[in-house]
């Protein structure tokens, strides 16, 4: 489970106002369109409007009153009229440096990067200590995947504007996509020292202090997050998972119910209620729960993957595997979503077809100690008893208290009648466990076959004391 809403990249875009030298700046004003957000949006639209149909303003004066009512379509999401009143300002002022950064923004959020990054660029070239356009070339440049050039945009904000928290935010969350926590965490620190009144810096704190494996802190500040705003379904379903992870489910599964009653349509919600049914064994409200989700964001590989292994909890592995194949499919390097296809393809008897998943699973993650486990178990089925140790073996060198790994080996050894290393292995882990009872017993069929009667009868015992459904 992952926590969400880093003031993430397109939650953060930015405008500033339009200086104007000319007598219409007090005409726009009086009309109630200023670009400013204390006025409603829907306001700065019909005076905008006003002033703009009016005929009273030209030039500069109208490619501004177009700019502010494009930023108040862009924020209502009329990215079209938006669009249409940014490029209208650019024609009448091509050095519009705010119309340019509005257009950049429209194309952010159509996910049109490049053209994004172009306009961002014109922007900072035209004013070059604009620092809203470079906030918005960082958020652009993350959002590519690209956080060295985008960390460098929000270092050039910071030295622009060092008491803006917002920059801050959008480093911290280049420096966490880098797995730099400790970095980011002291961004976000930094953020909420500049603005303690902002929720979503303290929402951005405790995903960096919950990163880090500190629920504690993580709580804390999504607790004064919610405070802040009771409406915050971000932070809500964050604290949700802090509830998971403490292993209070009723508490956590509220918090969700709280954030789908704000926000019915925020997918991630969903996803993690349903996470947190089948953490109740509660296998049908999860899978009703990830189907809600995908049909808010059908495009979830992660919610494809929970849902497929709810329906593997189920033993409902033909639901189960067209579920992992989707989320492959959206993401096919997610090593999880192979391996639970494999362990399906492997319940079913496809062996060869598991065997693939894990292989592929262990390409992505190579220390993924249960995809060599199972693979080895796959290659055992089928009598490939020289791989299947060999796989057993990796993952206990990966992790040296596994003793399902050094207890299946010896059951390996011990079918290729190599009783003398079974027996070793079964020592093992008799010592990482004197009560693991498959190992007491594998190693007293094992002296028995080497002719040792009464050390094989009394191991054979001594599991069978622990687990008397042991071979009968």
């Amino acid at each position: 489970m992952t926590a969400h809403g880093w003031r993430n990249f397109a939650g953060v875009l930015m405008f500033s106002a339009l200086a104007s030298l000319t007598a219409h700046a007090q005409t726009l004003q009086d009309a109630k369109c200023t670009g400013s957000p204390d006025i409603p949006w829907d306001e700065q639209i019909v005076g905008c409007g006003t002033v703009i149909d009016s005929g009273k303003i030209a030039g500069k004066d109208l490619a501004m009153a177009l700019t502010y009512r494009g930023r108040a379509y862009q924020t209502k999401g009329e990215l079209d009229r938006a669009f249409a009143d940014d490029e209208q300002a650019i024609r009448l002022d091509p050095d519009a440096a705010a119309a340019i950064n509005g257009r950049g923004n429209v194309y952010f959020l159509r996910k049109d990067y490049d053209r994004a990054i172009a306009d961002y660029s014109k922007a900072v070239s035209l004013d070059p200590a604009y620092a809203h356009a470079f906030n918005n070339r960082g958020n652009a440049y993350a959002a590519k995947g690209d956080f060295d050039h985008a960390i460098a945009d929000y270092d050039e904000v910071i030295r622009l504007d060092p008491k803006a928290g917002y920059p801050y935010s959008g480093r911290g969350n280049a420096y966490k996509a880098k797995g730099d926590i400790d970095r980011a965490l002291a961004d976000f620190e930094q953020e909420v020292r500049l603005d303690h009144k902002d929720a979503v810096a303290f929402n951005n704190r405790g995903i960096a202090y919950q990163t880090k494996g500190d629920l504690d802190r993580a709580m804390a500040d999504y607790d004064q997050a919610i405070r802040l705003n009771p409406t915050y379904a971000v932070a809500l379903t964050n604290r949700g998972l802090v509830y998971q992870a403490k292993g209070d489910l009723d508490r956590a599964i509220a918090d969700y119910d709280q954030a789908i009653r704000i926000n019915p349509n925020y997918a991630a919600a969903y996803d993690d209620r349903g996470s947190a049914w089948g953490d109740k064994h509660d296998q049908d409200r999860a899978i009703a729960d990830y189907t809600q989700a995908i049909r808010l964001e059908p495009n979830s590989a992660h919610a494809f993957s929970n849902r497929g292994s709810a329906y593997a909890a189920k033993a409902d592995y033909e639901h189960a595997i067209a579920d992992f194949d989707q989320s492959i499919r959206l993401q096919p390097k997610d090593a999880t979503a192979l391996y639970n296809r494999g362990y399906a393809r492997q319940v079913k008897g496809e062996l060869d077809r598991a065997i693939a998943d894990y292989s592929d699973a262990i390409r992505l993650k190579p220390d993924m100690i249960v995809a060599l486990t199972n693979r080895g178990c796959a290659y055992e089925d089928k009598k490939d008893y020289d791989r299947a140790i060999a796989d057993y073996g990796q993952a206990f060198r990966l992790q040296p208290k596994y003793v399902l790994a050094i207890g299946n080996r010896g059951n390996t050894y011990a079918q290729k009648k190599d009783y003398d290393h079974a027996i070793a292995d079964y020592d093992q882990a008799i010592r990482l466990y004197p009560n693991y009872a498959p190992a007491l017993y594998g190693r007293g069929k094992a002296k028995q076959l080497k002719g040792d009667t009464t050390g094989g009868e009394a191991d054979i015992a001594a599991a069978r004391k622990i687990n008397p459904n042991l071979g009968g």
